[in-house]
């Protein structure tokens, strides 16, 4: 092995420890726990090219954004299998069980930058502009997911 994948290989070692532990807990807020290690690992995977290359400021926003990113692309994914399978059986005019039954079913119906703002509110005890600069977006927007989570969490559980 030469120097430079030894280099390599210790920076996402490194990478790796420091972030894993964060990571799959952001990613079980997102996704649940049966998904959120193989996310997490995607994601790292994804992003070891541009951390190990130096290009990126703050691995752990980057990572987090990643983390993000697949979150996204699995919930997109599962919703066109969803609405193909519903497609393919023809469902009856049955209404749909509310999930709103508990905490846990409407937290998992927010939308995922509405979950992410309240995972690092509630669970991270984070401030809007540690959150705004962690995600690379403005303090108002991140108001803004906050006040329509809460709005949505109020309205199901209320």
């Amino acid at each position: 092995m030469t120097n430079t994948a030894t280099d390599t290989s210790c920076v996402q070692d490194r990478l790796w420890r420091e972030h894993a532990a964060g990571l799959v807990g952001f990613a079980t807020f997102l996704v649940g726990p049966s998904d959120a290690n193989d996310l997490v690992v995607e994601a790292f995977l994804r992003s070891v090219p541009k951390l190990v290359s130096g290009d990126v400021d703050d691995p752990t926003r980057y990572l987090l954004r990643a983390v993000t990113n697949q979150a996204h692309d699995l919930r997109r994914g599962r919703s066109r299998r969803w609405r193909r399978d519903l497609q393919a059986i023809r469902p009856t005019s049955t209404p749909v069980a509310d999930e709103f039954g508990d905490v846990r079913g409407a937290v998992a119906n927010l939308s995922l930058a509405q979950r992410t703002v309240v995972y690092f509110v509630y669970w991270e005890d984070r401030t809007e502009r540690d959150i705004a600069m962690l995600l690379g977006v403005s303090p108002s927007t991140v108001r803004e997911h906050l006040l329509r989570a809460r709005t949505h969490l109020r309205k199901a559980l209320g």
